[in-house]
């Protein structure tokens, strides 16, 4: 079995990546804000305690990798796989999403204020005490995912199938198939 590379910085140095594929490699404290990656294979990577402020991810491969108390504030990733990432107590607020694969991720304690996802696939992700007030998603996946205990305050939704979306046990798809059917009046529903 190979040795896991570990990558300590201290904040404020930079860090060269001149492989292609850096699979199982860890960064602890180490400070890639305004950082760009491209074509990169970051599969597996652990990121702790990282600052990525500021950081562009294109066509990047983040498959099964971990993100630990790192900061993502305004980052964008865009056309990449995020597939069964394990995201705790991260700061991801007004970060854009676009073509991007999050399925089977776990999020836990994360900052998503003002984050948008556009053409996202969150299917069988699990969302935990998660901050999504005024975020927005536009042609978004989220079949079998669980969101608990998570911050939804001026969440806009547009453009998504809602068949068997539940709200605390309540079948807000149909609900809301049935206002648009006109079998319900939403008037009444809401004043009685």
């Amino acid at each position: 079995m190979d040795e896991i590379k570990t990558y300590q910085h201290e904040v404020g140095q930079s860090l060269k990546i001149s492989e292609d594929s850096i699979p199982d490699a860890q960064f602890t404290a180490v400070n890639l804000e305004r950082a760009t990656f491209k074509s990169v294979n970051l599969s597996t990577v652990t990121f702790e305690k990282a600052n990525m402020e500021c950081a562009v991810f294109n066509d990047v491969d983040l498959n099964c990798c971990a993100f630990d108390n790192a900061y993502l504030d305004n980052s964008t990733i865009n056309d990449s796989s995020f597939a069964n990432a394990v995201v705790e107590n991260v700061n991801m607020e007004r970060a854009k999403f676009n073509g991007l694969n999050m399925s089977r991720a776990s999020f836990k304690g994360i900052n998503f204020k003002e984050t948008s996802f556009n053409e996202v696939s969150l299917d069988d992700s699990k969302l935990f005490f998660s901050d999504m007030i005024n975020s927005s998603f536009e042609k978004i996946v989220l079949t079998g995912s669980k969101l608990t205990e998570c911050d939804l305050s001026d969440v806009e939704i547009n453009d998504c199938e809602i068949n068997g979306l539940k709200i605390d046990g309540i079948d807000i798809g149909a609900l809301i198939k049935a206002i648009k059917e006109k079998k319900l009046d939403p008037d009444k529903l809401i004043n009685g």
